[in-house]
């Protein structure tokens, strides 16, 4: 018999019992490790819970060209049992997912979480243009402030003693 998902609906969440949640948004792209990473680190030092969540998009044509998430609910969920089987005992966690516009699904997760921050992964870097349509977007949307995570920025391991 396989284990039962960890993965709920995230429109049927609650809030932490301390209220500290920090959310971290995933993509399925390679910049994921380093957003997930951060998240990680941030809500261990501030004692939270960490609220991992992915969107699956409504498709849309040409959304590959304009650089917007594809990927369907099938694979949002394997990526998100993956990364929280990694995660598993580094700190304490919820695992979403949801369908439709990542920026406002993202945005209104953070808002129903209280979250303290949103952390979302980029392929970009943080000069220049917008990182990604998404990051720009929930940099605009969010009800709480957003870190952005390059994804070649080099991530430290956290030093808890």
């Amino acid at each position: 018999m396989a284990p039962a998902s960890r993965v709920r609906d995230a429109r049927d969440m609650k809030a932490a019992s301390n209220g500290r949640v920090v959310v971290c948004a995933i993509d399925g792209s390679t910049s994921d490790g380093n957003a997930v990473e951060v998240a990680t680190q941030l809500a261990v030092l501030a004692g939270a819970r960490l609220a991992l969540v992915a969107v699956a998009p409504v498709p849309v044509a040409g959304a590959r060209e304009w650089g917007l998430p594809t990927w369907t609910m099938e694979e949002a969920r394997a990526a998100l049992e993956l990364t929280a089987e990694r995660l598993d005992h580094r700190v304490d966690l919820d695992v979403y997912l949801d369908s439709g516009n990542p920026v406002r699904r993202f945005a209104e997760l953070a808002e129903r979480k209280r979250a303290l921050l949103l952390v979302v992964g980029t392929r970009g870097t943080l000069t220049g243009r917008p990182p990604s349509i998404v990051a720009n977007g929930l940099a605009r949307s969010a009800p709480c402030p957003v870190v952005i995570v390059p994804e070649a920025a080099p991530v430290p391991a956290l030093d808890t003693r």
